[in-house]
């Protein structure tokens, strides 16, 4: 098929993969804080055990904690953090009275489940991406 535009192109491709599974609610034109707000859903999503997270979201302090290590990771480590790991935060959610006060960890990203069971893939058809 040939285009005279890009966004005939992307318009094209959207349908595609709607036909294949993922959501007409895919974020058009995304800002960082809509990136970010995604990818705290993700990182709830992922880590719902209640030896985790549970049923209670994380908390901006919460997240504040992640984003801050993972600002202060040299390349090679924040590499291996990106390719599969997990990260150590101090719960603070007061609804969460299990975990409150304690060091909790999250999976990040499983590189074994990329083949479809992993959260950002199937995120991608079922949340803001």
């Amino acid at each position: 098929m040939i285009f005279n535009d890009e966004l005939e192109f992307e318009e094209a491709l959207v349908n595609s993969l709607k036909t294949k599974g993922w959501s007409n609610d895919i974020i058009k034109y995304p800002t960082e804080k809509d990136l970010i707000d995604n990818w705290k859903k993700i990182l709830f999503n992922n880590n719902r055990q209640r030896e985790r997270l549970g049923d209670y979201p994380l908390t901006d302090t919460e997240f504040e904690q992640i984003m801050e290590q993972i600002a202060n990771k040299p390349p090679f480590q924040l590499n291996k953090f990106i390719n599969g790991g997990f990260i150590t935060i101090k719960r603070d959610n007061p609804n969460d009275k299990e975990n409150k006060g304690k060091e909790i960890s999250l999976k990040i990203y499983n590189r074994q489940e990329i083949a479809a069971r992993s959260k950002y893939v199937s995120n991608c058809r079922a949340t803001k991406i």
